[in-house]
């Protein structure tokens, strides 16, 4: 990308609807951002094109820029009309708004830093070069984002491709796209993307299939109904059009019977009680089924249903309910030849065809951006991988296409199992449950685990939980806790799992594993072998030692390796917390770790308990070992916009962590080393192989290729690793970003071999996984929360994306109060394996 920009004006964009019911002082905002487009465009195109003729960039927010001074002084104030009355019409002011544009100093945005970036004549990363990215950023959206439904850097539309998902959904491809920083020059990344969309047509129809079912009779439900409430839960927040009059709004509930709800209205001067039903048949001639259910609409008033139709191109922002995650995952993956043929169409097809359409876009050509339409071809390598060492093999197994075979292989350090129970809530039949549980011994016994073939098998009803798994308990050992517990649950048993897991990680401390009765009646030798590998980490056990001549050097000294993570609520949830999770080994091998998590304030993006945490692991450690000469520190979840602020906390945090035990402890050692790498897996860079014979078996570039030139960040040491050999789709790399190294000497290379060994070392898989196991274990660590928590307090990290509501005051006490840590008869233990 060619950038030739000159920057001579900057405005804040305010716009408010006209009414008549609401004071000047206050005017109601304007939402969605969508909407705020489209105003601003009218604005442009019909209501003063002499002022805007070029056109200016608006960021859909409050904020627009222009290549020059806006010929009407300090301030202007514009009324356009987004509907087709006239602006005289005494109707009132419905579709009428006004946008007022005040002009602010645009000196602080400088090109000139930017180049600098680029050419590697400055270091550091500054606000005005944020500020350049983004206004670059803006130039290439303006197009996409008036034509199609956007979402920040995505857009999405029917013309790249969509599926109907079911369930009153539908998912359509798109493009993602974002502008990065280089050495030497601009790149914009351009990736395939997807949203799902609720899908349009007429509102009963999608309230059907919504349902499962097919007879409109089924829509006359009772308030308080399951599926009523599911239907207003759905239609919350979508804007409808409607078959009896012009206008568009937005959905605020649903009421049911519709037809008979009744209200005043002023007739002939007389004030008369009317109803739905009666009103729609008088005043629009529409004859309505008065027991279906009306949409709610602003202001209190009611349409039925039948009437309104859902508008195309809007985004479902809830989480995709899990039956139909199949299915969006099945359109979404194509194969890396197939999705660089669709990106590369999405720029260079005809006009009529080419969706992102930089050459036509008023917007790319007014600014003097010139975008190749070619991808960027970049060199990489293939890193060594490690051969995996197992217990009986006097060679290690060497890993192909990122996976390996240990067929006849025992664990490295396996485990045992003496006392044992199966409890089975799924009333399951004898000879299958039997069946499985010896096939499960069988398999653990050849990979070397020393196991009762004769555990208890007990039924359980799920309605007490903890009395039922008490029982099996006290029947097994009087003087202590068994060995295991292994829970058979049915498809759904979310209620069921919690209570287990509560019970065997908070309450009692004892391992516990469980297993889906749908997945034990067809079981074979890799089920069992998969569910042993699980059992002998959380025992104790060692599963397998990747061969890493990094992790033998580090091995020389003590030697910490550490993951973190943070798990935020869904979006909307602003009174349940975020929990942030630490991961720490304490093996001279790197494979054996120890976990702790925090409760803290909900999105926040630093670890507000760092130091202690640190702290704690640190501890720990000591109590195993010598007191660490290394740490290298892997941190996943933070953007590139939080690498001076987040990150830079985080390592002061770390070190006064370290500062005070060794004061504390007068610890005669030296300090530990610090080495503090952020792990990113949330970006859209891909890679396909030039020479499709230089790809492994699905396409993919091979486990263990890595590029760190062309690609990479122009003032800081990165590089992508892709780990993890290809399944399904095109395969995601990492993004590993060192931003501070005291281990290394600042070599990259060196980084590279010991993430790429750590992430063979995770103890669930035969095969290499896409980020280190520590990271991996820290994200496992986050999204368990749920079982720490009193469940009164009735904690979903999961839960979908709506408000509240009742916008209460977030109180982090009574989070704090309702979680309990891990049980101490774990501690050491891989409980969350």
């Amino acid at each position: 990308m060619n950038v030739s920009l000159g920057l001579r004006s900057r405005h804040i964009v305010a716009i408010t609807r006209v009414s008549t019911q609401t004071s000047a002082a206050l005017p109601p905002s304007v939402s969605p951002a969508r909407r705020r487009i489209e105003i601003f465009e009218r604005l442009q195109n019909h209501t003063a094109p002499g002022v805007f003729t070029p056109k200016v960039i608006y960021d859909s927010d409050a904020i627009c820029y222009a290549s020059r001074v806006l010929p009407f002084g300090n301030s202007a104030t514009f009324t356009v009309n987004m509907s087709d009355r006239s602006l005289t019409d005494p109707s009132g002011g419905r579709g009428i708004f006004t946008v007022k544009l005040t002009r602010v100093d645009a000196a602080d945005i400088n090109f000139k830093d930017l180049a600098h970036i680029l050419e590697g004549r400055t270091a550091q990363q500054s606000p005005k070069v944020l500020v350049a990215i983004n206004l670059i950023q803006l130039i290439l959206r303006q197009a996409p984002n008036l034509r199609y439904a956007n979402n920040v850097k995505s857009f999405f539309t029917r013309q790249a491709g969509s599926k109907r998902l079911g369930g009153g959904l539908e998912v359509y491809k798109g493009f993602y796209q974002s502008v990065r920083p280089t050495a030497g020059q601009l790149l914009v990344n351009i990736d395939v993307s997807a949203g799902v969309m609720y899908q349009e047509g007429p509102l009963l129809d999608v309230a059907l299939a919504v349902m499962g079912a097919v007879n409109v009779r089924n829509l006359a439900l009772p308030e308080g109904a399951p599926q009523f409430n599911q239907l207003r839960r759905f239609f919350k927040g979508v804007f409808v059009n409607f078959l009896h009059r012009k206008g568009r709004k937005k959905v605020v509930g649903i009421v049911p019977r519709a037809g008979y709800v009744e209200f005043e209205r002023e007739k002939d001067s007389i004030t008369q009680t009317c109803n739905i039903q009666q009103y729609f048949r008088e005043v629009y001639n529409r004859n309505i089924n008065p027991d279906l259910f009306g949409v709610q609409l602003g202001r209190g008033s009611i349409v039925p249903a039948e009437l309104c139709v859902i508008m195309p191109d809007q985004r479902f922002k809830s989480k995709l309910p899990p039956d139909l995650i199949k299915g969006m995952v099945e359109f979404t993956s194509e194969k890396p030849h197939a999705r660089l043929a669709t990106i590369t169409h999405g720029i260079q097809g005809d006009q009529s065809q080419s969706v992102l359409d930089y050459a036509n876009s008023p917007f790319v050509r007014e600014s003097g951006l010139e975008i190749s339409a070619s991808p960027v071809t970049i060199d990489g390598r293939v890193l060594k991988v490690p051969g995996i060492q197992y217990g009986s093999a006097s060679q290690p197994v060497p890993p192909r296409f990122g996976a390996w075979n240990a067929t006849r292989q025992t664990f490295f350090t396996p485990m045992g199992a003496r006392t044992w129970a199966v409890i089975d809530f799924c009333n399951s039949p004898a000879q299958k449950l039997n069946g499985f549980v010896q096939m499960l011994v069988g398999c653990c016994q050849k990979l070397g685990m020393s196991i009762n073939p004769q555990p208890l098998i007990k039924s359980g009803s799920g309605h007490d939980v903890v009395r039922t798994l008490d029982e099996v308990v006290k029947t097994l050992s009087s003087a202590g806790n068994p060995d295991l517990l292994l829970v058979v649950l049915p498809s759904q048993a979310a209620e069921i799992r919690f209570a287990v897991k509560q019970y065997g990680d908070v309450l009692r401390g004892i391992v516990t594993q469980c297993v889906r009765q749908d997945k034990i009646a067809r079981a074979n030798d890799q089920y069992c072998n998969n569910v042993a590998m699980k059992i002998n980490a959380k025992l104790g056990g060692i599963n397998c030692i990747p061969q890493s001549d990094m992790l033998k050097k580090l091995a020389q000294q003590p030697y910490m390796i550490m993951g973190a993570d943070i798990g935020h609520p869904a979006p909307g949830m602003s009174d349940q917390p975020s929990i942030a999770s630490l991961v720490w080994s304490h093996d001279r091998a790197a494979v054996q770790y120890e976990s702790i998590s925090a409760v803290q304030a909900p999105r926040l993006e630093a670890i507000q308990d760092l130091q202690e945490m640190v702290k704690h692991a640190i501890f720990h450690f000591g109590t195993k070992n010598p007191p660490p000469q290394r740490i290298v520190f892997f941190r996943d979840g933070l953007s590139e916009g939080e690498y001076a602020t987040v990150a830079k906390n985080e390592i002061q945090d770390i070190q006064a962590a370290i500062d005070t035990i060794w004061e504390q402890r007068r610890i005669p050692a030296s300090k530990p080393k610090l080495t503090f790498i952020v792990v990113g897996k949330r970006h859209h860079v891909r890679f396909f192989p030039a020479n499709p014979n230089d790809g492994d078996k699905s396409g993919n570039c091979p486990a263990g290729f890595v590029a760190d030139h062309g690609i990479g960040n122009p003032i800081a040491k990165d590089f992508y690793l892709q780990s993890h050999g290809g399944l399904l789709g095109t395969s995601r790399p990492s993004h590993y970003i060192v931003l501070k190294d005291d281990n290394f000497g600042n070599n990259v290379d060196v980084v590279q071999e010991l993430a790429f060994a750590l992430c063979h070392s995770y103890a669930r898989a035969t095969r290499s996984v896409s980020i280190p196991a520590p990271v991996y274990y820290a994200d496992i660590v986050c999204s368990r929360a749920h079982f720490h928590f009193d469940p009164r307090l009735h904690y979903d990290q999961s839960a979908a994306s709506v408000s509240s509501g009742d916008n209460k005051r977030f109180d982090l006490a009574k989070w704090k109060r309702g979680w309990q840590g891990k049980h101490a008869s774990l501690v050491g233990k891989m409980n969350f394996m």
